[in-house]
């Protein structure tokens, strides 16, 4: 056996423990999921473009939460926890926590937009895909152009074909977005100044 195959046999031979580390690396005592934030400066967490009393959540740190979020289950209750400098004053917690309860409630409607939209195309697409073969049945039965009956039949039974389509895949990765962005807005917000004692719930 070669050097390349014999690597391919040694890829396909390890494993991981996701579970264990899920566990380890994210889980407290009560059964949540802790997503911890470093924050040196309160002001890194608001976008550098955002101005005062319409503050945007940083992109950075939404893609890092995103990436953290990724690997946990849907079953477990979130808690994201920021660590942040003694001077935060609570107003600035709140500020936070609102930010990113905005951010991810927004993500949540337009998934929920996004299910309506996909509805929307299914029933357009039904609807032409059965008009469309019950013409060709027409035309069939009316001995017309035969290219033409076999272009409305191809035509019909793809559009019927793209309904199922958007369906089982589209519809099914908005769910999925969807889920992702209930279960970080229904996070409990928390922020502690130091890795021992929460001082503060939002």
């Amino acid at each position: 056996m070669n050097p390349f195959r014999n690597r391919i046999e040694q890829y396909r031979k390890i494993k991981y423990d996701k579970s264990a580390h899920i566990q380890q690396q994210y889980l407290d005592n009560a059964g949540k999921a802790v997503v911890r934030v470093h924050l040196t400066r309160i002001s890194s967490a608001f976008s550098d473009y955002s101005v005062p009393h319409f503050e945007e959540l940083d992109t950075a740190l939404a893609d890092y939460i995103d990436a953290v979020v990724y690997h946990i289950p849907l079953k477990y209750p979130l808690t994201i926890l920021f660590y942040v400098p003694q001077s935060t004053t609570k107003e600035q917690k709140l500020l936070l926590g609102k930010t990113v309860k905005d951010l991810y409630g927004l993500r949540l409607a337009d998934k929920n937009l996004d299910l309506t939209i996909n509805l929307s195309k299914m029933a357009g697409l039904f609807a032409i895909g059965t008009w469309l073969l019950i013409f060709s049945y027409l035309l069939a039965s009316s001995n017309s152009n035969q290219f033409f009956t076999d272009f409305m039949n191809i035509a019909g039974t793809f559009a019927l074909w793209e309904m199922v389509d958007l369906f089982l895949l589209e519809r099914r990765a908005i769910k999925v977005d969807k889920l992702n962005a209930a279960q970080i807005a229904a996070a409990e917000i928390r922020f502690c100044t130091d890795p021992g004692a929460d001082d503060a719930i939002v």
